[in-house]
C-alpha cells in the first residue's frame, strides 16, 4: 500500500489518533476534520502544559499508524481554538514520509528496566529490555539461578511489565519465548509479542520505536 493511500485511510477514519510533537512536547490528538488542500483539524487534550506549546505559526509534526506502518508529516499551526473543544488547525501536509513497517523492521536498541513474568508458574524476574520493536524484544535476565535458567525454553508464555521513558503508566505486553541464550546466571530471551494484546500499550510502543528510528535516521 503506497503512502498516499495510507494517508487517505487516515482521512476516512475520523477519530483516528495522531501523535503530535510541538516545541519538544509529544502528545496525542484525534483527527476530527479536514479541508484539502488547506488544513487538518485535530482535537487535543485539555492540558496547561500542552496549551503552552501551541501558538499560531509554530511548527508541528504528526505521526500516525496504518497497518503497522508509521507515517509522519511536517506542518504548522494555523489556528487554535479552546471552545467548544480544544481544536488545533494545522496546515494540510504537502508531503508525507513513511518511516517503517514497525513490526518487521529491525529492533531499536534501548535499555528499559522490566519485570518478566512466566505464565506457567507466575514467577517474576527483574530484567532489562535491550532492543525492541512492535513484533518483539530481547530481554536480559541477570539474577537467575542455573536451575531457574533451565526453565526458560522456546514456546513458553510470558508477560513483560515496563515503563517507557516519559510514560506515566506501566505497560504490559504478553507473548512467547522464541529463542534462549544462556551464559551462567545470565539469560537472554527473544520474546515475540502476540497480536491480540493491549492496543494502547502497542500504540505507545509504536510511537517509541518510530521516534527512535526517526532520531537515529
Amino acid at each position: 500500500m503506497d503512502i498516499e493511500n495510507l494517508f487517505n485511510r487516515l482521512l476516512l477514519e475520523k477519530g483516528r489518533p495522531l501523535h503530535l510533537t510541538a516545541r519538544g512536547r509529544v502528545f496525542k490528538g484525534y483527527l476530527v476534520g479536514f479541508k484539502p488542500p488547506e488544513y487538518l483539524v485535530i482535537e487535543v487534550p485539555r492540558s496547561t502544559e500542552i496549551d503552552a506549546k501551541l501558538s499560531e505559526g509554530h511548527s508541528v509534526s504528526g505521526l500516525f499508524f496504518v497497518s503497522g506502518t508509521a507515517v509522519q508529516f511536517e506542518s504548522a499551526i494555523t489556528a487554535y481554538l479552546r471552545r467548544p473543544a480544544w481544536l488545533l488547525f494545522v496546515r494540510y501536509p504537502s508531503s508525507l514520509e513513511k518511516i517503517h513497517d514497525l513490526r518487521s523492521s529491525n529492533r531499536v536498541e534501548c535499555s528499559i528496566p522490566c519485570i518478566l513474568i512466566t505464565l506457567f508458574d507466575l514467577k517474576r524476574y527483574p530484567g532489562l529490555i535491550a532492543d525492541i520493536n512492535a513484533g518483539g524484544c530481547k530481554c536480559l535476565l541477570t539474577s537467575v539461578s542455573p536451575m531457574q535458567a533451565e526453565m526458560f525454553t522456546s514456546g513458553k508464555k510470558v508477560l513483560l511489565e515496563f515503563d517507557f521513558p516519559g510514560s506515566h503508566s506501566k505497560k504490559r505486553l504478553s507473548g512467547e519465548i522464541s529463542n534462549v541464550k544462556r551464559d551462567g546466571a545470565k539469560v537472554s530471551l527473544g520474546v515475540k509479542f502476540w497480536d491480540n494484546d493491549d492496543e494502547t500499550a502497542l500504540e505507545e510502543l509504536n510511537v517509541y520505536v518510530a521516534n527512535q528510528v526517526k532520531t537515529s535516521g
